[in-house]
């Protein structure tokens, strides 16, 4: 047996330091890495001690939550930086962390209420050590990490605040649907109240129309609000709604207290928001095509985050979708009024001729009968043109009278069993002659002469008969067919002629109304350019609907399509 050797020892303790120095180094680097990565991703650590409550948190960790680096920070004023509701439920989460029985992890996001005012989102995510087995398992340390999650947050949450708002305003026409819809959105992402106030007359005059809130609780003071209405525009007003229209600028208080700027700050207006709760609130003007339209303002009550720079931009926004809307919405009205004018003009003005003109025909009628005396042969022909073109002038104006009805929806129907061959027989009898003197022939074909529909008489036979006056218009030579048959549940009438034919890039023109392929005020086909609008529009308030075919130089065909049974 060899002889043991002291020297050994001394060999393997030399051993070992080396190896023990190799492992330390290598923990060095690795704990290098690690910090250079937390401190790229800009991620801040914490690490507590359940058994003494002492909270240990990197300069990163303060400075997102809005501490001072050399503060002393505790798990109490750590909660208290949690807004509201969020503060209970991170105290549960750290509570189910450091039960022995759970797994040991944290993983939240939660807002928090910087010194200053501002908000920002943040996540947690933290691991408890526990020591011991059983019922002596305890928690002797808490790690983890937060990291500010603010811009994704925000962007997120703007995003779909954006996205609802464009729903909403979408929706509608109406200006105070989009103004409500606007206001319940803002309330559901981005603020607690809303008040919308506009411009009503140009002497600078505002109207609040809608003061909203999140929650029911305050709807006496709401109503309050809704009623205080802003100053009239004018120099030196200092209602923030007010400044935001006449100056065109965004009016951002991120805290509403009792040192507040006081040029901004109206008694009747400040005490109210002040009741209310409000403690932040952001002005936004409503500005379409270079005119203010009104504001939008944004309440936060007390227990919320402040309104910060990030939040402007949102609130601005927004404003600007809504003023477009509004704008578009003003626009439609003044539309619709515009069209009921004109179709009121039009009613108005077409009875005030028709009445002149009904009395022209008659006398007419009673010099060409001789009822006053005698009268030659040229003037019974030149008699025979005023009344011509008196009926003529009277079928126009009965076609804008029949227009300014339908327009004004009073245009009413009479349905009854209608034959479709009677139906074609009359509307051929009425222009028969117009068809005869262009030397045009008109042929009449009924699939099955039982066929009979539901529907108004006097306006069936007034759509063929415009349908024929115009196929007559624009055919020079051949024949013009009108047909009827049975197609399933629907009754199909079409006229057909061999005339000069519609160009692809007038056929969605030729039913607006007072539309017509010749612009020119020397066109040579006469006419108001309603017979077709009429015909269509009658079409659907018969429950059908006339379309075209056309191929220019050989021709169209027109066809009327209305359901058997009205």
């Amino acid at each position: 047996m060899r002889p043991f050797r002291e020297d050994y020892l001394d060999d393997i303790d030399a051993l070992l330091i080396e190896e023990d120095r190799d492992a330390l180094l290598a923990l060095r680097e690795v704990d290098e890495w690690l910090q250079l990565a937390v401190e790229s991703a800009r991620i801040g650590t914490f690490d507590f001690d359940p058994r003494t409550g002492q909270l240990e948190w990197s300069d990163r960790c303060k400075e997102i939550c809005g501490f001072p680096n050399d503060e002393e920070i505790s798990y109490a004023s750590f909660l208290e930086g949690i807004c509201g509701d969020d503060r209970e439920r991170v105290g549960r989460a750290v509570v189910a962390a450091l039960d022995p029985d759970g797994d040991g992890s944290l993983d939240v996001e939660y807002q928090i209420v910087l010194r200053d005012g501002a908000s920002r989102w943040v996540i947690a995510k933290g691991r408890a050590i526990f020591d011991g087995a059983g019922p002596s398992r305890v928690p002797v340390r808490f790690i983890g990490t937060i990291l500010d999650n603010t811009e994704r947050h925000r962007n997120e949450g703007r995003a779909m605040l954006l996205a609802d708002a464009t729903a909403s305003i979408a929706s509608s026409l109406d200006d105070e649907v989009i103004l409500v819809g606007i206001a319940q959105t803002a309330c559901q992402w981005f603020s607690n109240g809303v008040l919308v106030d506009i411009v009503a007359d140009d002497d600078g005059q505002i109207e609040r129309r809608i003061a909203f809130e999140r929650a029911p609780q305050r709807s006496v003071l709401m109503t309050l609000a809704r009623n205080l209405f802003p100053e009239p525009i004018r120099r030196g007003a200092c209602d923030p709604a007010t400044m935001a229209i006449r100056d065109q600028r965004t009016i951002r208080l991120d805290r509403l207290t009792e040192d507040g700027p006081e040029a901004i700050r109206p008694s009747c207006q400040y005490e109210l928001l002040r009741e209310l709760g409000a403690h932040s609130m952001i002005a936004v003007p409503l500005v379409a095509r270079g005119r203010a339209l009104g504001a939008i303002t944004f309440l936060r009550y007390d227990g919320t985050a402040s309104f910060d720079a990030g939040d402007q931009t949102t609130a601005e926004e927004l404003a600007d979708r809504t003023a477009t809307a509004i704008d578009n919405a003003q626009l439609y009205n003044a539309a619709v009024a515009a069209n009921e004018a004109k179709s009121h003009f039009l009613a108005s003005m077409s009875h005030e001729l028709r009445t002149p003109l009904t009395a022209i025909i008659g006398y007419e009628e009673l010099l060409a009968d001789g009822i006053t005396g005698p009268i030659t042969e040229p003037q019974r022909q030149q008699l025979g043109r005023i009344k011509a073109s008196a009926s003529d002038l009277l079928a126009l104006i009965d076609e804008i009278l029949t227009f300014a009805r339908v327009e004004a929806g009073s245009e009413r129907t009479q349905i009854e069993a209608v034959n479709a061959g009677a139906a074609l027989e009359e509307a051929a009898a009425l222009v028969a002659p117009l068809v005869g003197d262009r030397g045009l022939t008109l042929l009449v074909r009924v699939e099955d002469e039982r066929t009979a529909v539901r529907t108004d008489r006097q306006k069936l036979r007034q759509i063929l008969v415009n349908l024929l006056s115009n196929a007559t218009k624009f055919t020079e030579q051949g024949a013009i067919v009108l047909a009827a048959a049975r197609d399933g549940r629907e009754a199909r009438f079409s006229v057909t002629d061999t005339g000069i034919g519609i160009a692809p890039e007038h056929v969605t023109h030729i039913f607006e109304p007072f539309w017509q392929v010749e612009q020119r005020a020397t066109r040579r086909i006469p006419g108001t350019g309603l017979g077709l609008t009429v015909s269509r529009r009658l079409a659907h308030l018969l429950g059908g609907d006339l379309t075209v075919e056309s191929t220019p130089g050989a021709g169209s065909t027109f066809s009327l399509r209305l359901p058997l049974d009205a």
